[in-house]
């Protein structure tokens, strides 16, 4: 019973992480976007963003990317799309000066079929969002499709198969449940080389990944390059 009563609540937050709606959604936006300030820094770092650099955030969530994000292109601009009306009006909260000046722009869509003109961006972006995608190469697709030339794109995730070989204890005895637990709800969760074979199908060139095992669940951030 009381395990019943506990698990409603974590069903909840759970179903918020997918698709954020109501007050539940808007509060599992801000944390989200508390609890993944470090990963997304991390992130950015790989991305290597210019000054003048057209940047896409691919599920962009409450916005913290889209303003770190902003920060590194400041004299660029940054978009930000999700599914998720709650998420497209905290983003543009967190960014309502930028969005103001036009440098931030935050639209309503999916990453099956992105809202943007082909050859738009020089960095497409995807922090902790492809588990929910329900097309992983129609949704990479769609990113070699708005990117430029010779532009990147960098999918990062916080669980991976990348754990540590020597795992920490939250990933020895909290992560193992987790992440089974995930799988069981329908969430792939995918090696850098799984995610580096994806990219290379879709297009891309110059496949490679980054991780940090003993981060989270497995920190892995896959990178590419569009002819």
């Amino acid at each position: 019973m009381v395990e019943s009563l506990l698990l409603k609540p974590l069903e909840l937050i759970e179903n918020n992480f997918r698709r954020p709606s109501g007050f539940a959604g808007g509060l599992v936006g801000h944390l989200m976007a508390i609890q993944h300030r470090t990963l997304t820094e991390w992130a950015i770092e790989q991305m290597r963003i210019q000054l003048g650099d057209h940047v896409l955030d691919v599920g962009c969530g409450g916005g913290m990317a889209i303003k770190l994000m902003a920060a590194k292109a400041s004299h660029g601009l940054v978009a930000g799309v999700d599914y998720s009306p709650e998420m497209i009006v905290q983003a543009s909260g967190r960014n309502a000066a930028a969005v103001a000046r036009g440098r931030v722009q935050v639209k309503l869509g999916n990453a099956m079929e992105l809202p943007f003109s082909d050859d738009s961006f020089d960095v497409v972006s995807a922090i902790e969002t492809l588990y929910f995608w329900p097309d992983y190469m129609q949704g990479l697709t769609e990113a070699h499709r708005v990117l430029r030339p010779g532009g990147r794109v960098a999918i990062t995730l916080e669980m991976s198969r990348e754990a540590a070989a020597n795992p920490t204890l939250v990933q020895k005895y909290f992560g193992r449940r987790f992440t089974e637990r995930s799988e069981r709800a329908g969430l792939h969760i995918l090696s850098g080389a799984e995610l580096t074979a994806m990219l290379t199908e879709a297009g891309f060139r110059e496949a490679r990944f980054v991780s940090e095992p003993s981060k989270s669940l497995g920190w892995v951030c896959a990178l590419a390059t569009k002819p």
